[in-house]
Formats: structure tokens, C-alpha cells, sequence
């Protein structure tokens, strides 16, 4: 019984990198067959943090593509915006609302190719560089 994209039905042997899943969205990526069995692997291999989704919109981080917009009304409500880029150039400074991420207690600024991958600001009615220190981790792609 060799129904499976994994295995030759004409020499009922496994394949070997035939594409098996297609990836599910900008962030993810397709599964190959291993050519040890007729399944297809089930890692969840996703694209590298920081790989560029949603038409440029997001970045990629742990397999999804949160969009700043997005989060700009999830922390701050609706009406919520993106700040303008001037205002994420903060995070080269590592200190206060600006800095890429925190080791042993200490803000590790961004490079410069990264100022978007530290924190996010938003534009806020009538503040436009505003951000928000989250007193929770959420895992799921807030910055």
C-alpha cells in the first residue's frame, strides 16, 4: 500500500526529497520526504526570525508573521498606527524604550539593518513615537 508522495508505487520504495506539504504561509516552510519511511516528516521547519512576510509587513519570528500595525491596536487600540522610521532609529540607542533585546539585565542596541526587529513604536493619537514596556512575555512575535 504506497499512497503517500513518499513512496514510488512502481518500486515500492521510499522517495527521497520529494516535496510532500507545501509550506502553509510566508512563514513556514515545505516538508521534504526523508526517503526512510512513506511519511512525511512532521518538524515544523519555518523560515529564519527576521525573513521578510505579509508583502514586507512583518518579519518573520518563531514560525509567524506579526504586523506591526496589528500590534500597534492590540497594545494601544484602535486608531493605533505604525510610527513613522525616524522614530525606530531609538532602538540603536540601548537604553529606555530602545534597544534590540536584554542580557543579564543589561539593553543590547540594534544594528542598524535591525531597528525594526527591537522595540515598536506606535503613533497614538497625538504622540507619534510611543511605546509600551509589556509587564508579560507574550511568546507569540510582539516586539
Amino acid at each position: 500500500d504506497c499512497q503517500s508522495a513518499c513512496c514510488n508505487a512502481t518500486t515500492c520504495k521510499f522517495k527521497k526529497g520529494a516535496k510532500c506539504r507545501a509550506a502553509k504561509d510566508d512563514c513556514d516552510l515545505p516538508e521534504f520526504c526523508t526517503g526512510q519511511s512513506a511519511e512525511c516528516p512532521t518538524e515544523s521547519l519555518h523560515q529564519r526570525n527576521g525573513h521578510p512576510c505579509q508583502n514586507n509587513q512583518g518579519y518573520c519570528y518563531n514560525g509567524k508573521c506579526p504586523i506591526m500595525t496589528n500590534q500597534c491596536v492590540a497594545l494601544w487600540g484602535p486608531g493605533a498606527k505604525v510610527s513613522p522610521n525616524s522614530c525606530f532609529t531609538s532602538n540603536e540607542r540601548g537604553q529606555g524604550c530602545g534597544f534590540c533585546r536584554e542580557e543579564n539585565g543589561a539593553s543590547i542596541p540594534c544594528a542598524a539593518k535591525d531597528i525594526k526587529c527591537g522595540w515598536l513604536y506606535c503613533k497614538v493619537r497625538t504622540s507619534i513615537c510611543s511605546c509600551r514596556k509589556l509587564l508579560y512575555d507574550p511568546d507569540y512575535g510582539m516586539v
